[in-house]
């Protein structure tokens, strides 16, 4: 995918997801930090930046999509930036030991947790497996809330085997 440049926009008319996150990648080297309007769509845009930042050959970029994808929708259903106006910011921190992934919401009712029910109820469950996913994939989450919202964060690894993989063998 090729970065372009960003479409210019009038303030009465706002940047959709995918420009925002274009842009946020053509001004920042890195971290990418993207403030995304709290719909659907921003997953999608979400894991555009984390395809473009990191690029197709990265050892870890299906599973950062995969990641920040969970991330941003579980921001948009169970926190306040579902709602009309709502935002999500979305970070993405790459370095040598692999890649830290930041989803701030504007809070809700309850802490992000992995859903008992998902968890055991195997392939029947229709929804709940976001964190389980995380959780499954990630070296290490959390959540840090303040009356401002809340951040849900992890950290994807990129093992030593994979960065310096010399290719197939013959």
């Amino acid at each position: 995918m090729t970065m372009r440049a960003p479409a210019f926009h009038a303030p009465d008319q706002p940047a959709s997801s995918d420009e925002r996150a274009t842009t946020a990648l053509q001004q920042a080297k890195a971290p990418v930090l993207c403030v995304l309007p709290g719909t659907p769509e921003s997953a999608s845009a979400a894991r555009q930046m984390a395809r473009q930042l990191l690029g197709d050959g990265h050892p870890a970029v299906e599973t950062v999509q995969l990641v920040v994808s969970e991330l941003v929708t579980n921001a948009i259903v169970h926190s306040k930036s579902g709602t009309p106006g709502g935002t999500v910011t979305v970070a993405l921190c790459p370095g040598s030991g692999g890649v830290l992934v930041q989803v701030r919401d504007d809070g809700g009712p309850s802490e992000p947790r992995i859903s008992r029910e998902a968890a055991y109820a195997g392939h029947e469950a229709e929804q709940g497996y976001g964190l389980l996913l995380v959780d499954a994939l990630a070296d290490r989450w959390g959540t840090i809330s303040s009356p401002d919202g809340r951040i849900t964060w992890c950290r994807i690894g990129v093992q030593a085997s994979e960065t310096n993989d010399p290719g197939p063998r013959s």
